[in-house]
């Protein structure tokens, strides 16, 4: 059990991690489910008994979950960028992580993913267990004043690709983009140390604006130049779509009013009208026909902003009456890009 935050709120979240079937009983039936089904068909029954809004997990193989409803949700930026392009500057206020200092970095995450979307809370036992493994790495926190405010945290670790020492930002949080600068001007300092910095930033995030090449290379260069490779990691499964809805804070100018039809996994099919208006959203059941219609791990990708209601219909994994349905969902894109960078 966890808490997720989206567009400003916070939902009861089911988490699922390491799902798996021993070597002798996999693929073998029983009532004519497989082992790995019946576990995550109860699964999911339990989170709804639970009355969790949302049920997340980081899988191995995205379509094997996909037949349970879960779509991913999430695109992540992995960054490699060579130290002598990023960019110089001051980094006063970072130092190394103190013990005293915990309260103030719970505290701190909290209030960035507070902001965020699909983020998810961190508990203090996850934090005992991340700051155990950072006695292999370095854990700094941008603190310019004793007892103030955190304005970020980096925990950096040494990585070996090929015969070059890396640094690799294994968590990275950041107020505002002035905090990431200061991270980036430390992470410059290193370059004595290091010949690329490791970063992995959410999918609205244009790092090479910052850098010294701005260039993502079509073709092979001599030169030093940034890289990007993105991937997918959240997959979501919405269980309960009013609440989850009803939950967001969406922006003001954004209204109307669209059914909506989604398939289950299960074979059934929520129907419901969705109506936005100063910045908030309200559902009702409905039994009219739908102006917009999806499978629910299509769904899950649009209701979180990943994508776009009217992408969706271009691109054939939705259907659409007319272009009037897409406007009113596409409210659900106009917000900052998903990104967890929480496991579990």
């Amino acid at each position: 059990s966890m808490t997720m935050w989206v567009r400003g709120s916070p939902i009861p979240c089911q988490g699922v991690a390491f799902v798996g079937t021993i070597k002798t009983h996999r693929r073998r039936t029983h009532s004519g489910d497989g082992v790995a089904t019946q576990l995550m068909r109860e699964t999911l029954r339990r989170a709804r008994e639970r009355e969790q809004v949302v049920s997340a997990l980081m899988p191995f193989r995205a379509s094997f979950y996909d037949h349970f409803g879960y779509g991913l949700v999430e695109r992540r930026n992995d960054w490699t960028v060579p130290l002598s392009i990023l960019p110089s500057g001051p980094s006063e206020g970072l130092r190394f992580y103190r013990p005293d200092d915990m309260p103030e970095l719970a505290s701190f995450r909290q209030r960035v993913i507070e902001r965020g979307q699909c983020e998810i809370e961190r508990p203090a036992a996850a934090w005992e267990a991340q700051l155990e493994r950072a006695d292999h790495g370095f854990a700094i926190v941008d603190r310019p004043q004793t007892g103030g405010q955190l304005r970020g945290y980096l925990w950096i670790e040494q990585t070996r690709v090929g015969a070059k020492s890396h640094v690799q930002a294994r968590d990275t949080i950041f107020q505002d983009i002035a905090g990431l600068k200061r991270q980036l001007h430390f992470l410059a300092s290193l370059r004595d140390q290091y010949s690329a910095a490791l970063i992995t930033l959410p999918s609205d995030l244009p790092l090479q604006w910052l850098l010294r090449e701005t260039q993502l290379p079509h073709r092979p260069v001599e030169h030093a130049a940034p890289e990007v490779r993105q991937s997918t990691r959240l997959q979501l499964r919405v269980l309960d779509h009013k609440r989850f809805i009803e939950a967001m804070h969406l922006p003001d100018d954004c209204r109307g009013r669209t059914a909506v039809a989604v398939q289950e996994a299960e074979g059934t099919s929520s129907r419901f009208t969705i109506e936005v208006d100063g910045g908030r959203a309200t559902v009702t059941e409905t039994g009219s026909s739908p102006a917009f219609t999806c499978p629910d791990r299509v769904w899950a990708a649009v209701v979180c902003g990943d994508l776009s209601a009217l992408r969706a219909v271009q691109l054939g994994v939705a259907s659409a009456e007319d272009n009037a349905a897409p406007e009113v969902l596409n409210a659900f894109s106009a917000c900052p890009a998903p990104f967890c960078d929480e496991g579990f």
